[in-house]
């Protein structure tokens, strides 16, 4: 009891109780993730595999950010036997070097728990918006959930390796059972939430027709940012409002939005992702592909053009100001730093927080109580 007074006292302090939403009970853990992420920025920032049999940089933050992860998680609460450290290895894509892969899975049991939900965020990387951001979020809300039960069982997983090629989600899939995939409701992923000039969310399968399938968890997530008083600009919302004004919403608070290009309105250059799906870059992909639904959280600009070559118009540009980041990207590039996110976005990780953690926690903790969600989930 003492460290859950404990917990509320510090949030309370941080600042979260004066986050403002319509709905009840919101569970918003924005300051407390903003705390963690400028603790990232300053301590963790280089946090990527090493090859076995490569000498490890002094630099290197990897296990430091394993032990911060474990500690924290421990510390506030949660039991030894509900943290494991998995141990795997994975070959890189051309089979010259092999990874030693070690996710974290935090396992919460429901009050039903014949059902599952996944939450993920890779740790590795050298980046604070790709993907400290993610890390800050998930750690937040594991601390900030605790001693509440979610109504199924929950996974929340800190992927190891996804910058080298997926290798945390795809051995974490690997060792699922057919019963353990079938009873997983959803996969939830978040991936470089801090410097993007648009809060995203992201779900289901494109077809080979270009047509988008199994979108039922993305429809809960907007359902659950409606009923929060989020503002959601859909698929619909955006369908064509490139192509009557040559540009993207104005950004506003408060607001999820999401791939803007469909078969209709098509991005103007590489017209490869058709809303509300997007690539297979990150971790929910291996989740996908063995047909677990997912949700996306992700920020970035897919109305940026960047240098106009391969990725203009991909979101793979976070930002429309060309002339910051490397053509207005950050991640994966040297700028994705914490001294550049604050001089050049102010305030904005925080207030991306503010609109994802309470989607998060809903999410985690009533996945099947809005519709549409489909009707077996409910059995």
């Amino acid at each position: 009891m003492k460290k859950v007074l404990s917990i509320v006292l510090m949030l309370a302090l941080l600042g979260v109780s004066t986050v403002a939403f319509a709905g009840e009970n919101t569970n918003n853990y924005a300051y407390l993730a903003q705390a963690y992420l400028e603790y990232i920025g300053g301590h963790l920032q280089d946090r990527n595999i090493t090859a076995i049999g490569e000498e490890v940089s002094e630099d290197n933050r990897h296990q430091a950010t394993m032990d911060w992860i474990v500690g924290v998680l421990k510390d506030v609460g949660y039991d030894e036997a509900q943290i494991e450290v998995t141990s795997d290895e994975a070959e890189s894509w051309n089979g010259e070097k092999t990874y030693p892969v070690q996710n974290i899975v935090l396992s919460i049991e429901g009050r039903q728990t014949d059902r599952q939900v996944i939450v993920g965020a890779h740790y590795d990387g050298d980046g604070v918006g790709d993907n400290g951001s993610g890390i800050a979020l998930r750690l937040a809300t594991a601390v900030g959930l605790y001693g509440q039960q979610p109504l199924y069982n929950a996974k929340l997983v800190f992927f190891d390796g996804e910058e080298y090629g997926l290798f945390g989600s795809r051995a974490y899939v690997a060792s699922m059972t057919e019963e353990e995939i079938a009873s997983t409701l959803y996969m939830v992923n978040m991936d470089a939430l801090a410097f993007g000039d648009y809060c995203n969310l992201y779900g289901g399968t494109q077809n080979e027709d270009g047509t988008v399938t199994d979108t039922e968890a993305y429809e809960l997530a907007l359902a659950k940012a409606d009923a929060l008083g989020i503002n959601v600009m859909d698929t619909e919302a955006l369908d064509g409002y490139y192509a009557e004004n040559g540009e993207g919403p104005k950004i506003s608070a408060l607001t999820v939005d999401t791939n803007p290009w469909t078969l209709a309105n098509p991005a103007p250059l590489n017209a490869d992702y058709v809303s509300p799906a997007t690539g297979d870059w990150s971790d929910h992909a291996p989740f996908k592909n063995a047909g677990i639904p997912y949700i996306y959280f992700e920020a970035t600009n897919w109305y940026a053009e960047g240098d106009g070559g391969e990725d203009a118009y991909t979101g793979y540009f976070e930002t429309s100001n060309p002339e910051i980041g490397e053509y207005g990207m950050f991640m994966n590039t040297e700028h994705d730093t914490w001294a550049n996110l604050n001089e050049y976005f102010p305030n904005r990780s925080v207030d991306h927080f503010t609109i994802f953690s309470p989607i998060l926690s809903s999410l985690i903790l009533n996945p099947a109580d809005a519709e549409p969600f489909p009707a077996e989930a409910a059995e």
